[in-house]
């Protein structure tokens, strides 16, 4: 598979945990803060 593109585990970590914020956030904001329903397929997503 190849060595990792981050090699410190820690920065590795808190990247992800970062990103994994952000992208429920965004999906919040598609959906929650307009007054949208989600789709069914969204409640699959961590963190949504």
């Amino acid at each position: 598979m190849g060595a990792p593109v981050v090699t410190d585990r820690r920065t590795a970590l808190m990247t992800g945990c970062v990103l994994l914020g952000v992208g429920s956030w965004m999906i919040w904001q598609a959906y929650e803060a307009r007054g949208r329903v989600r789709p069914f397929w969204v409640r699959f997503l961590p963190g949504a």
